[in-house]
């Protein structure tokens, strides 16, 4: 019995059921009508590190180590605390899908899970995927194998440069473009692999959907033929892939978060600086801002505010105003007095992300920490009426592990059509945005299809973690590690056990006790 894990980044129902409502994508409905559809959650946070981390791994941050682009660590500089800060390209423990079956002896082929570089050892291939520096590393397992990849796909691509794209003349069709040859390469890669190596395990991840979804959701979500060309793409590599299982083998399909449409966003640090928690470390920075965000206010009113960003983008597209890019690799670290500040939040992911995640001085107290909270879920969009908290969730969340984070945590997720900024400098808490754009969201996409699976079944909700117990059951395989996720049982048609489940460590247990008594 083979697994094939066909994951895609950013997938979503959103996406995905009026597609098939209107009679497209066949291959997916072929999952849809003779498998299983379950939304695949992701909440802690709907991020694409962690949640690539959590699908691979079946564990949560506190064991694996992820929880966003970067880690940082508190370093002393001339008797004030400074904040150091590095890329993370993988997780920091626990195994993944791709080692535990490696040790059952299983010949395994990954390829492009995003938070894999360096490549591990494995027993097969890996090709590591997003947060891989360039192609000019050692990006495949065996290093050898590099020379062959480009021999087979001579134009393959890790991953797009997203910047090389912004601002130019016919931006959207180029990045369209760019993004459906570097999936018709990766499907030529998995297939040559999957018809000339052995194989029992194939992981393979698209990145296609996000790269779009981000800039183009508008015009995806409308169904607008040339922005779902890459859905079209993405349903003939599927049936590609499903050309190549035999009527016992299983496939999955799934997805490290969901997508939605944004139009609204509350400045989450600045409601921190209004409440006296997060202290600036210079005024200069603040009271600019402010300005720049009264001279915005003031052309929204007079309904010029559309034609200014016009205007404003002109000119960069000239080369007469400086283009400057936020990059969610690094938090934000200039401008805040560390000593003064007690609440903060440093990442600019949780924009894309649709997410904040706030960190406390780990002197505060959990009364205070509550009262916050409180106060989050009663802010009420002033247009729309809308609550701007859809959970709170404290540290609890992450797991217990090595990897637990030290300092008290509330993780906030927003409600539909809403996401945070982080910048400082606001008069107001809340903007609306100058179009729709598109951002995460905790509900991803789970199909299940292939030997011993349920046909036409629409399962309960699963999360991220779920996945990786739940492929070792389909291959017929003992859980020999524990796990945060469970086996999802009711996507197969019969358990081996109908009275009795066992959890993840009982299992490694019985196993441990099987080979003493064969021992014996």
């Amino acid at each position: 019995m083979r697994t094939v894990i066909f994951g895609v980044d950013g997938l979503t129902f959103r996406v995905l059921h009026p597609l098939l409502e209107r009679g497209d994508l066949p291959n997916f409905r072929k999952l849809s009508q003779e498998g299983c559809e379950a939304v695949l959650e992701s909440k802690y946070p709907p991020l694409t590190p962690p949640a690539w981390t959590s699908l691979s791994t079946g564990l949560k941050p506190a064991r694996h180590g992820v929880y966003d682009f970067w880690t940082y660590a508190e370093e002393e500089q001339g008797g004030k605390t400074a904040r150091g800060t590095h890329v993370q390209t993988r997780r920091k423990g626990g195994k993944a899908i791709w080692n535990i079956l490696s040790e059952f002896g299983k010949r395994v082929l990954v390829i492009n899970v995003p938070v894999t570089y360096p490549p591990e050892t494995v027993n097969g291939i890996m090709v590591s995927g997003y947060m891989t520096p360039s192609d000019k590393v050692d990006f495949t397992y065996p290093t050898s194998f590099k020379e062959e990849l480009y021999r087979v796909v001579p134009d393959y691509q890790i991953d797009l440069e997203l910047r090389s794209f912004w601002g130019k003349p016919h931006g959207r069709d180029l990045l369209i473009d760019a993004t459906l040859r570097m999936t018709e390469r990766r499907f030529e890669l998995t297939t040559y692999l999957m018809r000339n190596q052995p194989w029992d395990f194939c992981y393979v991840a698209f990145v296609g959907p996000d790269r779009l979804q981000h800039t183009l959701w508008e015009e995806i979500s409308a169904l607008d033929s040339r922005a779902i060309e890459y859905f079209h793409l993405l349903d003939h590599g599927l049936g590609l892939i499903l050309e190549q299982l035999a009527p016992d083998d299983t496939l999955f399909v799934v997805s490290d978060h969901g997508f939605q449409g944004v139009s609204h966003t509350f400045n989450i640090n600045e409601f921190l600086y209004n409440k006296g928690l997060l202290v600036p470390g210079s005024s200069q920075g603040i009271e600019r801002a402010h300005r720049s965000a009264s001279f915005k206010h003031a052309l929204g009113q007079v309904r010029l505010l559309p034609l200014a960003r016009k205007a404003k983008k002109y000119l960069k597209h000239k080369g007469a105003l400086k283009v400057r890019h936020s990059d969610v690799y690094h938090p934000i670290l200039a401008n805040i007095d560390w000593e003064r500040t007690v609440a903060y939040v440093l990442s600019l992911s949780g924009y894309p992300g649709s997410y904040a995640d706030i960190i406390f001085n780990e002197h505060l107290d959990a009364e205070a920490i509550a009262e916050l909270a409180e106060d989050l879920k009663q802010q009420v969009d002033p247009e729309s009426g809308k609550s701007l908290i859809d959970a709170i969730y404290t540290n609890e969340v992450y797991g217990e592990g090595p990897f637990a984070l030290p300092e008290p945590h509330l993780l906030l997720l927003p409600n539909d059509g809403i996401t945070f900024r982080m910048d400082l400098g606001s008069k107001w808490l809340w903007q609306k945005t100058s179009q729709v754009r598109g951002t995460h969201q905790k509900e991803g996409v789970l199909y299940a299809y292939g030997g011993g699976i349920k046909k036409g079944f629409k399962a309960p909700n699963a999360e991220i973690y779920d996945l990786v117990p739940t492929v070792i059951r389909s291959m017929g395989l003992p859980l020999s590690n524990t796990f945060d996720g469970r086996v999802l049982d009711e996507l197969f048609v019969q358990r081996d056990d109908p009275d009795h489940t066992p959890m993840a460590a009982e299992s490694g247990f019985a196993r441990r006790k099987l080979e003493k008594l064969l021992e014996m």
